[in-house]
């Protein structure tokens, strides 16, 4: 059985021949485990960025491929990499400005302090000022852009490469990132985010309804491309920051929308949830997600894929992890037994895909 065919009938709840892989991590591990440095991702053309991914999963086969947004022609025609003995440098050609390039990718001034530094934004916008209006949400978000931007500009230029080499084998899929994070940016960030759930609910809503529309656009441009799948991610909206209430209010309809679309086009749709999902996780079984991907507990709750199983029934697919120290310290023990654990346990019937808690370079490639 092909991967591609693998990961497919446990998105739709099935039983495949094994148990498929899917290998989630951050940048840093991707170009640890190829020999480069983090800010050669953060700052490579299309065709570079491509090219370390696929490099990526050759050195860790895994049966479903995450790949990232591609980074912004527009901004790779502004922006020159100059290499020199006092380290490498990031040129603004529109605007003159210089800025060393430090080993993570951060660009920092002339006192060697990170731009931007002491933001706290969550999906890495900085507005100019918090929403007030429903002028102000269409002049920070701009109107919603056709499909084809998305292809024209580069965020899917990852997949256009991947998915004519690898695509007939392999399951690739492509982000559709956070609403509800990115809503409470517009809103000043956490907490004025979280305070305008109650001062500006109707505006909230608003803003989320825009931000839906550019999910759906990119949805739209990834089929343009025929790709089979999409991921999603939440990591504000768990039960450890805001109330189940909250979430079938603020989230849920909003996830939905964009899983329905998704649908409607012939795509699967996997949901990252980071935080506490499983006081969620009925409400997650009504949305129509093809398979949920939970986070190792962080901040003292628990997140057991087998309790998630047994919450779900047996036809949502759900996708494992690892602990993160198990993995940092090369465990094996510990993590073949909770492998083992969540596959007898979550995976026995099938619709189960074995996955990683998110990988850093503080692992070791080997």
């Amino acid at each position: 059985m092909l991967p591609k065919e693998r990961v497919q009938i446990a998105l739709e709840g099935g039983k495949p021949d094994r148990v498929p892989f899917l290998f989630e991590c951050d940048s840093d591990y991707m170009t640890r485990a190829v020999g480069r440095e983090p800010w050669e991702f953060i700052h490579a053309g299309s065709l570079e960025q491509a090219q370390i991914h696929e490099a990526f999963y050759r050195r860790h086969p895994s049966d479903l491929w995450k790949c990232w947004g591609g980074p912004s022609r527009s901004k790779l025609n502004r922006r020159q990499i100059i290499h020199s003995q006092k380290g490498v440098f990031y040129l603004d050609t529109h605007t003159g400005q210089r800025f060393r390039i430090d080993r993570r990718g951060d660009l920092l001034d002339e006192k060697g302090q990170p731009i931007g530094a002491g933001q706290t934004w969550l999906a890495l916008k900085a507005f100019p000022r918090p929403v007030e209006t429903e002028d102000d949400i269409l002049e920070f978000l701009g109107p919603t852009p056709p499909p084809e931007f998305w292809i024209e500009d580069g965020f899917l230029s990852n997949l256009e490469y991947l998915l004519p080499r690898y695509g007939q084998s392999h399951f690739l899929m492509f982000p559709l990132n956070t609403i509800f994070a990115d809503a409470l940016d517009l809103f000043g960030g956490f907490e004025e985010g979280l305070i305008a759930l109650s001062t500006k609910r109707e505006l909230f809503h608003k803003a989320l309804e825009a931000i839906v529309e550019w999910k759906i656009s990119r949805l739209r441009a990834g089929a343009i491309l025929h790709a089979p799948g999409a991921w999603m991610i939440e990591y504000t909206a768990g039960a450890d920051t805001i109330s189940p209430r909250a979430y079938r209010e603020f989230v849920f309809p909003y996830q939905q929308k964009v899983i329905q679309e998704a649908h409607r086009l012939g795509m699967l749709v996997y949901l990252w949830y980071l935080g506490h999902v499983t006081p969620l996780a009925a409400d997650i079984g009504r949305l129509g997600v093809d398979a949920l991907f939970p986070e190792q507990g962080r901040k003292g709750y628990p997140v057991d894929i087998v309790e998630l199983r047994r919450i779900l029934g047996d036809r949502t697919c759900l996708i494992g992890f690892n602990n993160e120290q198990d993995l940092i310290l090369g465990n094996r023990q510990a993590l073949s037994y909770e492998m083992e654990r969540q596959i007898q346990g979550a995976g026995r019937n099938g619709a189960f895909i074995m996955g990683t808690t998110i990988v850093t370079e503080e692992t070791a490639p080997e």
